[in-house]
């Protein structure tokens, strides 16, 4: 063991040794134009549910006149709708749950934020913010204020709070929110210079027993998990399934399949943490058997309504919008156009807009329209670009009339369990919300259900050849890795929107925070070994799987493959001979660490503002990325034993990318730099014989987990 330590120090002396830089992008300190701004727009979202208690914004609000300011807007029709629905009084009601799945509530989110949207100029579109902030629905407002933020030019470097602080009543649990009311209650009226803080333990509200009974609840440190779930919700607002090219003239490059390794990975990161708790693979969802575990979500909405239980042994049933019929429906369509191998269109603008699109991908060939303009390839070029679409229900997606929107039908679909037919007003269930769908166990399976479509189109595809495979001339010698350790710590969520106060100095005088334990990881270093007969921009890929399913058996590397989740991704320049580079965790293209809370924010601003204190604002404002902390899974054992995969693959794209571009794309009208399938290589069926190459390398390593006390103890 010591002679090999020797050998590999002296290689690493001989190598030229590189370390990975701290991510692609520089901080920029802040003007004090952008902090106004950000100010502005986030004192917009405190206390939201309340009138706002920024009297200068109420006062802008009171006299800003959309009807005598239509010239402001780039889109007078825009502004003429909204006003109608304003003065016709049919836009929903403060109070009211929101659900951008509802066609009707989607139009009216929609308009507010084609309101936002079209403002000439960040003056416009602040003013009208401030005017709609108390005559709109406060959920509504909060998703078309966001949307507006993420796609307006001027708003690119703007960063709003955490959307688990805005909305604390879909991330944080009934009883903790009921215990930071009478928190609240018990200190009105008490007047101290001093900010008081109240701490509230919330750790997930499982007892043992329950975990016993049910042990899907287990799983709870991940699906309840408020980063887990906030991502999910910010990569639905960064890429909303309704917005157009057509209407907003904004493109996502591979924006199908990007839909489709998002919903991948969260599935097998999922599975993952399954195995690595000792759980069997979660199963696709089974229209003709009952769903064996129930699932209480422990939330209740703003409004003061419960979320629905889910029962155990529950039998998915159709509701009063035919979502299952739909399902089925377009379940069979999809089928069908993986056996055929085309989709059918009637549309010639959808079919101008797939012309348009550019892909120098190595592994797509030529795009196939036929001649009578009825059918489109699916297996030749943007192919699986076109069924990601189609699955996904994004408007933009090819003849959406036939083809439908089988995933948000299907979360629809779970969300009414209770009251199918809407006969006692039942509120809908988790499913139905990005910010919470995650939470529940049914919506694994129903993503399952959908991932098996995925599949079946991808065994369709010829595997890999050892050409595709291969990086002729490199090889990967060695790999190395810290120790991987995870543990719990604790991490506070500001309750402030989750209740009432009289004032701004008001509820400065009380802090209430939900105290959770949330699962996090100590940092580690990679160190790779490459030799290389030639300089070379490479792309380097980081994996993470299984050694063992859940009966002990080791896998074979096909079985492996669907649970293989990406650990890191990032493009490096190797030089002739050996390059050893060192890379921190943290750097991961996959992932991003926790954000400022409310008031850190404000409080920084303020500095800012008045020269105490410099404020860094980042190039691109980062909301969209999976979170940090949950990189490795929990082991429910002292340690257990997993397979690392790295893989180094020829790339020529820009050697800066987007920080989380692995876990949440590139955005609007910017080409995604890695022209290589996502998940490649472990995107296609595996024959053990034909796929391992010089430029792969698999490591057996062991995650420990640290209960308590000092994590080098380990």
């Amino acid at each position: 063991m010591k002679t090999a330590a020797a050998f590999l120090a002296l290689l690493a002396l001989a190598a030229s040794a590189h370390v990975a830089p701290q991510g692609p992008y520089k901080k920029v300190v802040a003007d004090k134009k952008i902090i106004t701004q950000q100010k502005g727009l986030v004192q917009l979202l405190v206390r939201v549910h309340q009138p706002n208690m920024y009297l200068e914004q109420k006062s802008i609000g009171d006299q800003w006149n959309l009807e005598a300011q239509l010239d402001s807007y780039s889109d007078v029709k825009v502004v003429k709708k909204y006003i109608d629905m304003w003065k016709k009084n049919t836009l929903m009601p403060r109070g009211e749950i929101f659900s951008v799945l509802r066609e009707y509530q989607m139009e009216e989110v929609v308009a507010l934020f084609d309101l936002f949207y079209f403002a000439k100029d960040f003056d416009t579109f602040y003013k009208t913010a401030c005017w709609a902030r108390d005559r709109t629905n406060e959920n509504v407002f909060v998703y078309a204020l966001h949307m507006a933020v993420f796609h307006r030019d001027d708003c690119k470097q703007i960063v709003l709070p955490p959307i688990f602080e805005i909305m604390p009543h879909f991330f944080i649990d009934a009883r903790t929110i009921q215990q930071a009311i009478e928190a609240r209650m018990q200190y009105a009226g008490v007047t101290t210079q001093e900010t008081r803080t109240v701490i509230i333990p919330s750790n997930y509200s499982r007892t043992p027993y329950m975990k016993t009974a049910n042990p899907e609840y287990m799983m709870a440190p991940f699906t309840e998990d408020v980063g887990l779930n906030s991502y999910y919700a910010y990569f639905h607002l960064f890429y909303p399934f309704w917005m157009t090219v057509e209407r907003y003239g904004h493109t996502v490059d591979r924006y199908g399949e990007l839909f489709y390794y998002v919903q991948q990975q969260i599935l097998a990161r999922y599975n993952l943490q399954r195995l690595a708790l000792g759980l069997p693979e979660v199963e696709y969802l089974k229209f003709d058997k009952p769903v064996k575990y129930g699932y209480s979500p422990m939330l209740r909405y703003p409004n003061g309504m419960e979320v629905p239980t889910r029962p155990d042994y529950y039998y998915v049933t159709d509701n009063y919008n035919f979502d299952k019929v739909n399902v089925l429906d377009i379940e069979r369509r999809i089928r069908d156009a993986i056996d055929l191998g085309y989709v059918i269109t009637v549309s010639k603008t959808a079919q101008h807009f797939l012309l348009k699109l550019d892909s120098n991908t190595y592994f797509h060939t030529k795009l196939l329209v036929q001649k009578d303009g009825s059918k489109i390839s699916i297996y030749e070029q943007q192919g699986f670009e076109i069924f990601g679409k189609l699955i996904s229900g994004s408007y933009n997606s090819v003849n959406y009339k036939y083809y439908g929107a089988l995933y948000n039908k299907l979360r629809s679909l779970l969300a009414t369990t209770v009251d199918p037919d809407y006969t006692h007003g039942t509120l809908p269930g988790v499913t139905e919300y990005f910010f919470t769908t995650l939470r529940d166990p049914i919506y694994y399976q129903a993503c399952a259900r959908i991932d098996y479509l995925f599949r079946l189109y991808k065994t369709q595809l010829e595997r890999y050849t050892v050409e595709q495979l291969s990086f002729p001339g490199v090889r990967v010698e060695t790999v190395e890795t810290d120790k991987l350790v995870t543990y719990f710590d604790d991490f506070d969520v500001d309750l402030m929107n989750a209740y009432d106060v009289s004032s701004v100095e008001d509820g400065q005088r009380l802090k209430i925070v939900a105290r959770k334990q949330r699962l996090n990881y100590k940092p580690f270093t990679y160190k790779f070994t490459i030799n290389s007969d030639k300089t070379a921009n490479v792309m380097v890929r980081v994996f993470l799987g299984p050694k063992y399913d859940a009966a002990g058996n080791e896998m074979n590397i096909e079985e492996m493959r669907r649970y293989m989740v990406e650990l890191d991704r990032f493009p490096y320049k190797v030089t002739t001979g050996q390059t050893v580079i060192t890379r921190n965790s943290y750097d991961s293209t996959f992932t991003m660490k926790d954000r400022s809370t409310t008031w850190d924010m404000l409080r920084k601003m303020d500095n800012a503002l008045n020269n105490h204190e410099d404020m860094y604002i980042d190039e691109i404002a980062q909301y969209c990325g999976f979170p940090q902390r949950l990189l490795l899974p929990k082991v429910y054992k002292t340690s257990m034993p997993f397979v690392l995969f790295v893989m180094v693959t020829p790339y020529e794209g820009p050697m800066e990318v987007p920080q989380t571009f692995a876990s949440c794309g590139v955005g609007f009208d910017v080409k995604y730099p890695d022209t290589y399938p996502m998940g490649f290589p472990f995107d296609r069926p595996i024959k053990e014989w034909d796929f391992y190459t010089p430029n792969m390398y698999f490591k057996d390593v062991l995650i420990f987990h640290k209960k308590n006390g000092d994590l080098n103890t380990l």
